[in-house]
């Protein structure tokens, strides 16, 4: 098994790169969408958390920025339907903390955003992942979060709690609230009227 390759990035296209290790071995590793771009100049070093698909015909080698954008890959192989190609399709659409907030809140609608994600397929995926991230819940959402915005968030979360909501509904009420509001500053009342629409 393959779980880390550390080389000089010599070729990049948006899928996948090709990275030579110092022993002079040239690795073409598929990534997401947009994580080239990310990377160092050609002839820089990069560092890559991978994963290696052996099938009948070939070996395909999978790169991620994290041991848990990793993880994050390997588990979402698990539902039938989803193979590596697709996985690494919703990790290349979504960043990974939206995708386990869709997949805890069960949130079908943000799967089906991905290209190649069907309805079935995406309560597939929610139906037999939902229970199967909680470790992963404390990855940090990085467009709106609870950090960014601060009191209101956490309480607004706590009172759908309240009212009967899971944990993972009502945090993502919340975000899906916030993303609506645009940025515009609002209290936790005001919020939670807001999520109420999103549960």
């Amino acid at each position: 098994m393959i779980r880390r390759l550390r080389g000089e990035l010599v070729g990049r296209g948006s899928g996948a790169v090709e990275v030579v290790t110092g022993d002079g071995v040239g690795y073409e590793v598929n990534v997401p969408l947009g994580l080239a771009d990310r990377l160092p100049s050609e002839g820089g070093m990069v560092e890559l958390h991978t994963v290696l698909v052996v099938r009948d015909d070939a070996f395909e080698l999978y790169g991620f920025e994290s041991a848990l954008d990793r993880e994050l890959f390997q588990r979402l192989r698990v539902p039938s339907g989803v193979g590596p190609r697709l996985a690494l399709a919703i990790l290349g659409a979504l960043p990974p903390e939206r995708v386990v907030r869709a997949i805890r809140a069960k949130d079908h609608r943000t799967l089906q955003t991905v290209s190649g994600v069907g309805r079935k397929t995406a309560e597939r995926i929610a139906i037999e992942l939902a229970d199967k991230l909680d470790d992963m819940s404390d990855m940090s959402d990085t467009d709106g979060g609870a950090a960014a915005a601060g009191a209101p968030v956490l309480a607004a979360v706590k009172a759908l709690r309240g009212l009967g909501y899971p944990h993972a509904q009502s945090e993502n009420a919340v975000h899906r609230a916030l993303e609506s509001l645009e940025g515009r500053e609002v209290d936790a009342e005001e919020l939670v009227r807001h999520a109420l629409r999103h549960v």
